[in-house]
């Protein structure tokens, strides 16, 4: 299975494309929920930045009620601003916009007038010039239904309450600016929002329109949002999930020794960490990347829209936030950060003096130890000072500046509205369109620190699913007979894959079938490398081993691995069933051949005691078992497969003595019609083998029986005699 994958792990991709644009092409592989996250949140953007747009227009309607204002009730500015409007207009126009008012027939003359007409425009014919001007503005921008809505049939001054025309109001108060061309065209579509109704008002069915558009928005934004949740986390879990398939994949295919090459944690960060990590990046991605950019520039145009100059003062007083509060934050975060590292320092100072208690009195140094605690408690003092300074000072100074802003900000805006340059529901919507700047900046910023270490992620998990295995099986690989002759090394050079670093060098020797052999050495890479060897973990750099005369690289695997059982004390057991743990999920053996191999291996008895004995759940998510009884475990699994090679660590953790008995009996009725390699760590074993290899260096450094090298070599004598005087050597363990 594991050769077939290699296609599948490295893939191909343009020498500019980054590591993490490779993952997300090439492992993300769910389209719907990949398009569905981004569409949604997309949506999300949008339809916020309509929601605030339907609350300016609700806001306004609560403001005004629907009511066009009169000439005498405009500002001075907006007075001046009509006279120079109505100048502007054709003679043919004014007579045109003068002969809608015929119940005024005396006026019409004077209204349609120029302005320059002496004696000066009175009042009331600058209101009735005001109310043929929003007719034709209304007839312009709407139609001549809307403007023949508002035209007054009573003489000026006899009407006290205006017509409530819904957004009429505000398509006559921005004629003249984009936005009254815009909403005058979104009314000529929508008649309900303007039409007056039985009453003479239009402004109920207007609100009731504006409540269920934004309820209608504000449903379709929750179900976006939850979308985007949904769907976003089910493409992180595809991505993240096909990750660590493939890391585990290349992971089998590299080998044991290659696990070891960057340290023994690598291919479990890259499992979990890096994995992970590469995870909330594309989560990130589908979920902020588009939404949070589209949100800050839409709020930013929304709020120049809404005034210009006041969006401008905004600015410049949250970039004098950014520069001088932001800033000064930044400092004392910084000062609270060096404080915190001095304070840990000056505790661990006073946590030593305190801990001198004996020699103190030992030595009589009371005064000298009292003078050293008095100046580490000054120490600790100062930097613990300097911590709480900085935490305190740094959220309330920046909360402080923007407080000062703020405050800066509402004036200009008081002044605005009151020059009339400016409304209370565009004062509305810019506050809230301020306020909701800061999600999405805050998210923006927190999604590039997530898309950073995604890439690195990244770049690792690349870096690691290119790293080429060194066990490929070969297209012709010829099948494997079982081992009745003998086993030989032949010049075998290994170098630590990544490292290059020379792990073995020129290492020749036989071993002949039946034989039982020790392997022992003060470094436990080379042993286990050398074994590692033998199942095609890895392949040599140079040289060849050869089983029945048979190079084992032009084997194949199943034939190999089936005559190759290894029993490595790192690998023991795992979380599973005792029987599992045996077994390994292999159909072709049943319950009682599993029983028979445990009982081989003295292992039937403990299992029979366990609550639920061959079904109980053991490793280390399960029930914990003894360093000899998960030995026993991991025997009893390597002679249910009856191997002609059997390569075994011996326990290097405390053992008792029955168990130990107990193991001996099961290694020596093992060993009958079997070739052992043992990875010693006992003497008693190395006295029972036939031979004992010493490897140093990388070579073999001797050979031969123990009692010879015990009386040829120092090196070895020197590893015996640890051996012997504990049961937990630091110089035979890994």
């Amino acid at each position: 299975m594991v050769p077939n994958c290699r296609r599948a792990l490295h893939f191909e991709a343009p020498v500019d494309t980054s590591a993490f644009d490779r993952l997300y092409r090439d492992f993300l592989k769910a389209p719907v929920e990949k398009w569905g996250a981004l569409i949604s949140s997309i949506g999300t953007a949008l339809t916020y930045l309509v929601l605030l747009l339907l609350l300016y227009l609700f806001v306004d309607l609560l403001v005004y009620r629907g009511q066009i204002p009169a000439f005498n009730q405009l500002t001075a500015a907006r007075q001046r601003e009509f006279a120079d409007e109505w100048a502007a207009r054709t003679e043919t126009e004014r007579v045109e916009a003068a002969q809608r008012l015929s119940t005024f027939e005396p006026l019409v003359k004077r209204v349609a007038a120029d302005g320059q007409l002496q004696p000066p425009p009175t009042a009331t014919e600058w209101e009735l010039r005001w109310r043929a001007g929003i007719s034709l503005a209304l007839r312009d921008r709407v139609g001549p239904e809307a403007a023949a809505a508002y035209l007054p049939t009573n003489p000026v001054g006899e009407r006290e309450e205006p017509p409530r025309l819904g957004i009429l109001s505000l398509v006559a108060r921005e004629r003249n600016r984009w936005t009254g061309q815009l909403v005058g065209w979104i009314a000529s579509w929508n008649g309900w929002m303007w039409r007056p109704g039985q009453s003479g008002s239009a402004n109920l069915t207007y609100l009731t329109g504006l409540f269920f558009m934004a309820f209608g928005i504000a449903a379709v934004r929750g179900v976006l949002v939850n979308a985007l949740t949904y769907l976003a986390a089910a493409a992180t879990l595809d991505i993240v999930t096909r990750l660590r398939r493939a890391i585990y994949l290349h992971t089998f295919r590299l080998g044991s020794l290659a696990l070891r090459t960057s340290g023994p944690s690598e291919p479990v960060d890259l499992f979990i960490n890096k994995a992970e990590t590469v995870g909330r990046a594309v989560h990130a991605w589908l979920s902020t990347t588009f939404r949070s950019p589209i949100l800050v520039i839409g709020l930013l145009i929304l709020i120049l829209l809404v005034n210009f100059w006041l969006a401008v003062s905004f600015l410049l007083l949250a970039t004098l936030v950014w520069v001088i509060g932001g800033q000064i934050a930044a400092h004392f975060r910084r000062e609270a950060r060096f404080g915190t590292r001095q304070a840990a320092t000056a505790l661990a100072l006073l946590t030593e003096s305190l801990s001198l208690i004996r020699l103190v009195k030992c030595y009589q140094m009371e005064r000298f130890n009292q003078n050293r605690v008095e100046r580490q408690l000054a120490e600790s003092g100062r930097a613990h000072w300097r911590k709480l300074r900085g935490y305190a000072l740094s959220g309330p100074l920046l909360s402080s500046v923007a407080l000062i802003a703020g405050v800066a900000l509402a004036y200009l805006a008081g002044r605005s509205i009151l020059a009339g340059e400016f409304t209370v529901p565009g004062l509305s919507v810019l506050a809230v369109a301020l306020v909701s700047l800061a999600p999405p900046i805050g998210e923006w910023f927190e999604t590039r620190v997530r898309l950073r270490r995604g890439r690195e992620a990244a770049d690792a998990i690349v870096e690691f699913l290119d790293r080429r295995g060194e066990a490929a099986e070969a297209v012709d690989a010829e099948y494997l007979p079982v081992l009745t002759t003998r086993m030989e090394f032949r010049g075998v050079t290994l170098q630590e894959p990544g490292t290059g670093r020379h792990l073995l060098e020129n290492i020749t020797f036989a071993v002949p079938a039946g034989a039982s052999v020790a392997v022992v050495g003060p470094n436990p890479i080379e042993k286990r490398s050398l074994v590692y060897l033998i199942p095609r973990f890895l392949d040599p750099t140079s040289g060849e081993i050869r089983i029945e005369d048979k190079n084992i690289k032009w084997v194949t695997h199943e034939s190999l691995r089936a005559q190759v059982a290894v029993v490595m004390q790192d690998e023991w057991i795992f979380t599973d069933t005792v029987a599992n743990n045996i077994g390994v999920g292999d159909p072709q053996y049943n319950l009682p051949q599993i029983i028979e191999a445990a009982k081989l291996a003295h292992a039937h008895q403990f299992i029979e005691k366990l609550p639920y004995g061959y079904e109980t759940v053991v490793g280390e998510h399960g029930r914990s078992l003894k360093p000899g009884e998960q030995f026993r475990l991991a025997l009893a699994r390597a002679l249910l497969r009856d191997p002609s090679i059997l390569i075994i660590e011996e326990p290097s953790n405390h053992t008792d003595e029955d168990t130990l008995a107990l193991l001996d009996d099961t290694l020596e009725r093992a060993s009958q019609g079997r070739t052992i390699i043992f990875l010693a760590s006992r003497l008693s074993t190395l006295q029972k083998v036939d031979r004992v290899f010493l490897i140093k260096d990388g070579r073999i450094e001797a050979s031969g029986t123990h009692r010879e090298l015990w009386q040829n070599n120092e090196h070895y004598r020197r590893l015996s005699i640890v051996a012997d005087a504990t049961p937990e050597p630091a110089s035979l363990k890994e």
